[in-house]
């Protein structure tokens, strides 16, 4: 056969095999803990605790976090995080990440943080980030859950 024929052969395996091959199982990320920063005027700052746990048997490098948080079934506020870091392979990493709630449209969500009187709170995460292995770009994670509010953060 001549080259040519091999080239295309080889091409048409490749991209089968690619095809095929979905590399990427999504981490899994929950809520640990929610504290309270000192404010700054009108911002409050929470300090977020969030636990990512690889399910891939390769570390994952990942870089620029944006999220978004709901309390008690109300739109809390969001952050990013710029910096990059890697979960481990079959890993758990820990970060926490800052989000700034103006304190004036955030009223509807502390009525429904103080008027709930439980001592868990229900959450919805939006968590996207970018993938740096094999080029994949950008995956969301959607998470629900209970987090207790914490005390006052250092």
């Amino acid at each position: 056969m001549k080259i040519k024929t091999w080239l295309v052969i080889l091409a048409a395996v490749l991209m089968s095999a690619c095809a095929a091959f979905n590399p990427l199982e999504k981490p899994q990320v929950a809520i640990t803990h929610i504290k309270m920063a000192p404010a700054n005027g009108l911002q409050q700052r929470l300090l977020v605790g969030l636990q990512l746990d690889n399910p891939n048997s390769f570390a994952l490098n990942l870089g620029r976090l944006r999220y978004q948080l709901s309390l008690q079934g109300q739109a809390l506020a969001g952050g990013s995080l710029n910096e990059s870091f890697s979960l481990p392979a079959n890993g758990r990493t820990e970060i926490v990440v800052p989000v700034e709630v103006n304190l004036l449209s955030g009223l509807g969500v502390l009525r429904a943080i103080m008027g709930s009187m439980q001592s868990d709170l229900d959450y919805q995460l939006s968590l996207t980030t970018a993938v740096e292995n094999f080029g994949l770009g950008d995956i969301t994670i959607n998470k629900k859950g209970k987090v207790g509010l914490g005390s006052t953060a250092p």
